[in-house]
């Protein structure tokens, strides 16, 4: 899939340099709820890859920037499941490239293509409270604000909330 300045697609082990790069970063690592490891390294970057490979119920697309031809984040869909016709949405991007837009930009595509390609009504996107960049960029692009999951993870030795966001199928 392309957008004006990005390329989503499929990772491969071309790609593991620029994902160490942008991964090994604590502030991914605390907003990804610990799912990704830090210090982020290539075995990292390696089960990052394969986990999309091996999974059936995730589908992930590294987020390229066009101009640089690098790899400068991940999106995922996850817990896809038909039944409830509900799947989530993931994302992370380097450092050096958050608030210029990229994520809005790549979630817009991706948001368009999990409804054109799974039975699903409904995306969910978890975040943490204090992450107020992340909440706005949801709410930006149509994202609406529901539940406050209280005390949802256990980070950094204390209990911490999330918010849960939502967009249906129109």
């Amino acid at each position: 899939m392309e957008t004006e300045r990005l390329i989503l697609r499929k990772l491969t082990e071309k790609d593991i340099n620029d994902l160490v790069e942008q991964g090994n970063d604590y502030d991914v690592h605390y907003n990804s709820f610990f799912l990704m490891k830090f210090p982020f390294e290539r075995k990292e970057a390696i089960e990052v890859i394969n986990e999309d490979r091996n999974s059936k119920n995730m589908e992930r697309f590294g987020i390229e920037l066009k101009k640089e031809k690098k790899i400068i984040g991940l999106l995922d869909l996850y817990n896809i499941n038909l039944k409830s016709k509900k799947l989530k949405w993931g994302c992370w991007i380097g450092k050096k490239y958050r608030r210029k837009g990229y994520i809005n930009e790549a979630t817009k595509t991706l948001i368009r293509y999990a409804f054109e390609n799974y039975a699903v009504d409904e995306i969910i996107a978890t975040t943490l409270t204090s992450n107020e960049p992340s909440m706005n960029m949801l709410k930006k692009i149509g994202f609406v604000k529901g539940n406050i999951l209280k005390n949802d993870r256990f980070l950094e030795g204390k209990y911490v909330d999330s918010v849960q966001f939502t967009i249906k199928r129109s």
